[in-house]
């Protein structure tokens, strides 16, 4: 139950009510006005939420799991690591998947301070709204909340004023890296293109994890946005698919490793993230127009 001087705790998504889930600690019964905090055992699950008013950010600390979920209509999947993020929009209901037992903890920011600190933005005359996605990377975030479930462990009421400080940071930095607003501010903000910065990070995901298997939620990493709507602002800003642009990265590395290395074809494969040769093969014929022997062959001839 909440209390007159607390957090509204039957705002939040109710997790603590799942038996698949075992609270650890919680700000409930504190004078946590606008900050809510609890830590617990997640067991695997599939559950469905109504909306909370609330900003909810949900850390992962200890285990991976594959995450999938539906939150305002959108659809999202993720492989979660300790250290990264959840990020759910104000009013936005949400179902929820993970395949995995993963220790987490949950922040709530009141909405009042959401509207408080939001109103100290300029959002170009567009009100301003939060972006969810899951299994973000964002290490300041991820210390906001962790300093914040530090409080809650010290169970020092007087450590409040510090808990609003950094709970007020906490929503500059959402509002910053993962709404409407950070994205006016990384540039060409619209319905049909990407941020140079988002451009820009997906690239160097490409560059630095090319040989890896890469998921659409891997590819979007970053930008703030779910990985349909992330799919739907790339296809219009490219004219490519998310997809196509890794392929076609991946064959321009093939191109230069079998022209100018004498590397292989299987390890060139490996190098290029190819699942096997075969595969690589047929994916570089199909693009280049011949086998990748015989385009080794006619590069040295």
């Amino acid at each position: 139950m909440s209390t007159s001087a607390g957090f509204p705790v039957e705002e939040i998504h109710g997790f603590g009510a799942l038996a698949s889930c075992r609270t650890l600690r919680t700000s409930a019964g504190r004078s946590w006005e606008k900050v809510y905090l609890s830590t617990q055992i997640e067991d695997p699950n599939g559950v469905a939420f109504p909306a909370s008013p609330h900003l909810f950010i949900r850390l992962t600390t200890s285990g991976s799991a594959k995450i999938v979920s539906n939150i305002g209509g959108r659809e999202y999947s993720a492989n979660s690591r300790p250290g990264q993020l959840d990020v759910v929009a104000p009013g936005q209901p949400i179902q929820l998947g993970w395949d995995r037992r993963v220790h987490t903890t949950h922040l709530y920011l009141h909405a009042s301070l959401l509207a408080e600190i939001s109103a100290d933005f300029e959002s170009h005359g567009q009100p301003i709204g939060i972006l969810s996605g899951l299994a973000l990377t964002d290490p300041l975030l991820e210390w906001l909340a962790t300093e914040i479930d530090q409080a809650l462990e010290l169970d020092a009421e007087g450590l409040y004023p510090y808990v609003i400080h950094l709970a007020r940071a906490a929503v500059g930095r959402v509002l910053c890296r993962y709404s409407n607003l950070y994205l006016y501010q990384a540039g060409e903000f619209s319905d049909k293109k990407l941020g140079k910065r988002q451009l820009s990070s997906f690239h160097q995901i490409i560059e630095a994890r090319m040989q890896q298997k890469l998921s659409l939620s891997d590819l979007a990493e970053g930008s703030g946005l779910s990985t349909s709507h992330f799919a739907h602002l790339f296809k219009n800003a490219t004219g490519k698919t998310p997809y196509q642009y890794l392929l076609e990265s991946r064959i321009q590395r093939a191109r230069y490793l079998l022209a100018r290395t004498s590397m292989p074809i299987v390890q060139i494969a490996t190098e290029c993230g190819f699942a096997d040769q075969v595969h690589f093969s047929r994916a570089f014929s199909k693009v280049v127009g011949q086998p990748p022997g015989a385009f080794r062959k006619a590069s040295v001839s």
